[in-house]
């Protein structure tokens, strides 16, 4: 049955600070180096019915897929300009991924006015985007020097050898200054966190988990927001958004807000999202997650009935990641075996 889904300019937005990217990329071609933004939403292949009806609600863009992932991708520079953009001007992302936008914004509105038809152009676009994205970005010294090497073929005059090795060693092109002008801007965008945000922020990197332990007879929940470390901000916020759980930098470049407590999740967490349903299948989860702190909450499960009922029910919200099998887990903690 096709599913109804609820999209609004701030989900979206908040979609996209989960798992969107605002991208420039650099297509080195026989006649030059040619700059072209991207913007892209990328989730789990099961929500390929979801991302075609994003594709529709906005007009733009295409799909496409794989075995495992499913990407709406808009490459258009008049789709960008005209539906990508004002989009989110009006509904923005926020921390780290602002940066990112408004060095997209700009470079996308150079590229509408033919700006990098020159060689002039694409070096200025070049020095503003090329770091954008720091932490997931392979982008490097070496792969921006031979871009300039490219752009020194076709304009001698503009980057000739010794030109060429003052432009990559100066201040102007290392320190990024033209993207510089943006780092403080993305302070200065404090507007509260609204409801749909939060909704489709957790749409697109909240997760909601029943843990097990295999040392002794304990089941935890979680309920998780990861983010990339540039937005931890995002996440700071959420803890005064929900008025409760805790925020922690993870090994790889990126943080998570979580929350653990069944009290919290019985008192703060079911209570928003059962009057704010989510788009993505973590409405399953997050369904499964009511069931299990209900009993927990009501019975607990030291009866082997109610551990029996949770392990029925949660098992598999996280099955690839469980140490043992059900069965294993049953047998070590049911009393009567």
């Amino acid at each position: 049955m096709k599913k109804n889904y609820k999209f609004t300019g701030d989900w979206i937005s908040g979609f996209t600070q989960s798992d969107g990217s605002f991208i420039v990329s650099f297509l080195n071609q026989q006649k030059g180096v040619r700059p072209q933004p991207v913007f892209n939403i990328t989730q789990s292949i099961v929500e390929l019915e979801l991302f075609t009806a994003l594709q529709q609600y906005l007009g733009v863009g295409k799909i496409y897929k794989n075995r495992q992932n499913v990407v709406f991708v808009v490459k258009s520079i008049d789709e960008i300009v005209n539906v990508i953009l004002p989009l989110f001007d009006k509904h923005p992302v926020r921390g780290g991924k602002l940066l990112a936008y408004n060095i997209f914004k700009e470079v996308s509105l150079m590229i509408k006015d033919k700006k990098h038809l020159t060689v002039e152009g694409t070096l200025k676009i070049l020095k503003l985007a090329y770091f954008m994205n720091k932490e997931t970005s392979l982008r490097n010294e070496d792969t921006k020097k031979i871009l300039l090497e490219k752009l020194s073929s076709l304009s001698p005059l503009l980057l000739c050898p010794e030109n060429l090795e003052l432009e990559i060693a100066s201040k102007s092109f290392t320190d990024t200054s033209d993207a510089s002008r943006y780092a403080g801007t993305i302070n200065l965008f404090n507007a509260p966190l609204t409801i749909e945000f939060v909704r489709g922020l957790v749409d697109g990197d909240g997760s909601f988990n029943v843990s097990f332990a295999t040392t002794r007879r304990r089941i935890g929940v979680n309920f998780t927001v990861v983010n990339e470390l540039s937005s931890v901000s995002v996440l700071n916020e959420l803890v005064g958004f929900f008025n409760c759980g805790v925020v922690y930098n993870l090994p790889s470049a990126a943080a998570r807000f979580q929350v653990q407590s069944v009290d919290e999740m019985v008192n703060k967490i079911i209570p928003f999202f059962k009057n704010n349903m989510l788009n993505t299948y973590k409405q399953e989860r997050f369904e499964t997650i009511v069931k299990v702190c209900e009993i927990i909450n009501d019975r607990g499960y030291s009866e082997d009935t109610n551990l029996k009922q949770i392990v029925d029910l949660a098992w598999d919200m996280n099955k690839g990641k469980r140490k043992i099998s059900k069965e294993e887990y049953l047998i070590k903690f049911l009393n009567n075996k």
